[in-house]
């Protein structure tokens, strides 16, 4: 399967630029022959960080939702994109997987930083979604710092994990640099491959993203990367059998000695 890794460049509560932007974007993967793409945390929404700003999105969600499913129903290509999503009595951090003009998965973040904490709710439930032959386990930004949540989708099948950020500061350089470093390792240790991007540019309440995107081997080499300030994508072919030689392999095949139940 062919896949990208896109970083996008999104501006607070301007759904309709931003739609537009994922819309140009998944043009040009779709000519490239793209199957899948990963697009940031909250990129359709802009980082919302205030019950005010959410609020506003409330109002247009149902209609951003239409537009989701008709720039879906345009193209070829299955695509994950981040949007605020209702959960139990109030509002989460979701992204949202869409093929041939259908939602066929959505996560809701776990784990929240402190300051996402007094405007949306936890979700409380980790679902794979089915990509091609591919099982996907998706993680947004600070869900990326818990090995134990990768863990626990290769556990139930997964063999591809999706990391979508919203993470600011730092430059393109050391964004890149710190997210190989860690991320490098969720794919080796479970075998899995790995997908990664963030939001990036300069939003106009004057908040910096470096773009940083990463496709990395279930060995833990990485396949193709990009960064910078403006919008950009990765891009490699992604095959099972690189994981089948990993799982008929004895020594090779790590997560089958694995146990996160083990006592000290």
């Amino acid at each position: 399967m062919k896949v990208a890794a896109v970083n996008a460049w999104s501006e607070p509560l301007n759904t309709y630029q931003n739609i537009k932007g994922i819309g140009a974007i998944l043009m040009g993967l779709q000519r490239e022959g793209v199957e899948y793409a990963l697009f940031p945390e909250l990129c359709v929404s802009g980082y919302l960080n205030s019950k005010k700003q959410l609020a506003t999105y409330i109002d247009e969600h149902s209609l951003i939702l239409d537009q989701l499913h008709q720039l879906s129903s345009n193209t070829s290509l299955v695509f994950s994109v981040g949007l605020p999503v209702p959960l139990n009595s109030g509002w989460g951090i979701g992204q949202l997987t869409f093929k041939k003009g259908k939602l066929i998965s959505q996560h809701a973040k776990t784990h929240l930083s402190v300051h996402e904490k007094e405007t949306f709710e936890a979700g409380t439930n980790l679902k794979l979604a089915k990509v091609s032959e591919f099982k996907m386990g998706m993680h947004l930004c600070l869900e990326s710092h818990y090995p134990e949540l990768s863990m626990s989708y290769q556990h139930n099948g997964a063999n591809l994990l999706c990391y979508a950020f919203a993470s600011p500061r730092e430059s393109p350089e050391k964004k890149l640099e710190r997210f190989s470093m860690y991320l490098r390792a969720r794919a080796y240790d479970n075998a899995c491959y790995v997908m990664a991007c963030n939001q990036t540019g300069l939003t106009p309440s004057g908040k910096r993203y470096s773009g940083a995107a990463l496709i990395i081997s279930p060995r833990g080499e990485v396949l193709a990367q990009s960064f910078g300030e403006e919008a950009n994508y990765c891009i490699a072919n992604i095959e099972l059998n690189s994981i089948s030689k990993i799982k008929n392999s004895q020594m090779s095949d790590f997560p089958a000695y694995r146990n996160a139940e083990l006592e000290i």
